[in-house]
């Protein structure tokens, strides 16, 4: 059995005195790749944001390799090795790609970020080709690897990604995926918020749902169709479930 890195229990958090996550348990997996799905406002992608620091915990427990991390700052939580890729463009748009990378390496400070940068270009053979192109020129698909790549220069244990899928052309959406399922079968742990369901469910090993800041749904894509999936957006249970069952 993969070792559990990250064990949430209880997890209560949202932005002043606003709760949005109401009670939220969960573990992953060293190396397993998960999605995040649920209706708008359900509360996925507040969960990644709470578990880089980003929101007022209010309850419950973030254990990272057996460490309690709820509350801590973002960047002690990039140091444990935690790694986030924001929703939307998030790159030095004026800057070229070798430029992005050096930003990235900036909290590291070490003699290893030349051969950091190195191991970024061999994952990303895309980005080594554009090494000398501004970010800001380039295709979506191309900045939203960039991006991830900028996360991955940190060699995290866990990248959290939120809706890579936003604003890319069908082309870029593969492009994006099929990069991040390949450094996930090198053994990188991927937590993914995605709405694009179809997409997000044939790349996940696994797939949990929330509504109303609650997981009600965890299990492999296989086991859920997309009719019943629609339907647990909706109403919070399957078809056919009773509300007893429930």
């Amino acid at each position: 059995m993969a070792e559990t890195n990250l064990s949430i229990a209880g997890l209560r958090a949202g932005y002043g005195s606003l709760d949005i996550l109401n009670g939220i348990d969960l573990e992953v997996p060293q190396g397993q790749f998960v999605a995040l799905m649920g209706p708008n406002g359900a509360g996925k992608s507040t969960l990644l944001k709470t578990l880089y620091g980003m929101t007022t915990v209010k309850g419950g427990t973030i254990r990272w390799q057996g460490r309690d991390i709820a509350g801590l700052a973002s960047r002690e939580i990039l140091a444990q090795g935690v790694s986030f890729v924001p929703q939307g463009r998030c790159n030095f748009p004026l800057m070229t790609v070798d430029e992005n990378l050096q930003m990235a390496a900036y909290t590291l400070r070490d003699a290893k970020v030349k051969s950091d940068r190195d191991y970024v270009y061999e994952l990303f053979p895309i980005l080594k080709k554009r090494r000398a192109t501004i970010a800001g020129n380039m295709s979506g698909g191309e900045q939203q690897l960039l991006e991830v790549a900028m996360a991955v220069l940190q060699r995290p244990r866990i990248l959290l990604v939120d809706e890579p899928s936003v604003g890319l052309s069908p082309a870029a959406i593969g492009i994006v995926f099929d990069e991040l399922l390949r450094i996930n079968a090198m053994g990188q742990t991927i937590l993914l918020v995605e709405q694009n369901t179809k997409k997000a469910m044939e790349v996940a090993q696994r797939a949990v749902i929330l509504r109303l800041g609650q997981v009600i749904w965890d299990g492999k894509p296989a086991e859920i169709s997309h009719d019943e999936l629609g339907e647990l957006f909706m109403t919070g249970k399957m078809r056919g479930e009773t509300e007893a069952q429930h």
